[in-house]
């Protein structure tokens, strides 16, 4: 498994990962638990903005965790927890059979279901949710390797370090990626937001 670092100030957060793996190293399924409710939102979120196939994100996030468990004898302490558990997730999203997740995708949404259900709202929310729909489609119309490093760096705090690892790229491919991104992103939403 990957090592990194620790970010500064992540300190607290890492020491409570590590007990977690170690009392998990030693078959403690609660840990598991533990781990699950600390870090499946991250897992989720990253996978449902890079997949685009939220019907699915729960049923990857799962198995995420289940190599998690399966490779736990192998975990070192000095390691990122999440930045190893984004690593499998996309690992998981290129390798994974493509036409069975072409086929849940074209599943209806559940959350399309609620929102359409849903009264309307009051013109400001009305105003921000459009404006967070529009910054969604254009963080998704970013090319892949744009997206996937803005989505890790400003959506999953993660360091330059931690996203290179991830991505197996360099720290420096994630530093001008990123910036490509933000600029690309404030080029798209400026017609947006001026009137």
């Amino acid at each position: 498994m990957t090592n990194v670092s620790p970010r500064h100030g992540d300190d607290d957060a890492f020491d409570v990962d590590a007990n977690l793996m170690k009392r998990l190293r030693d078959g403690d399924a609660g840990a598991l638990d533990h781990l699950m409710d600390r870090h499946w939102g991250h897992v989720v979120s990253y996978i449902e903005r890079m997949a685009d196939i939220p019907e699915a994100a729960q049923d990857i996030a799962q198995e995420v965790f289940l190599r998690l468990w399966q490779q736990r004898v192998d975990w070192h302490p000095t390691g990122s927890l999440r930045s190893f558990l984004l690593s499998v997730a996309r690992h998981l999203l290129f390798n994974q059979d493509k036409k069975r997740w072409r086929e849940v995708r074209h599943l209806p949404s559940y959350r399309a279901e609620l929102e359409r259900r849903k009264q309307e709202t009051p013109g400001e929310s009305l105003d921000r949710a459009e404006l967070r729909a529009a910054v969604h489609r254009a963080v998704a119309s970013l090319p892949p390797r744009r997206r996937e490093v803005f989505v890790l760096a400003r959506i999953h705090g993660l360091s330059y370090k931690e996203i290179a690892d991830v991505m197996e790229i360099s720290p420096q491919t994630v530093a001008n990626q990123l910036s490509a991104a933000v600029a690309e992103l404030r080029g798209i939403l400026r017609g947006i937001t001026e009137p």
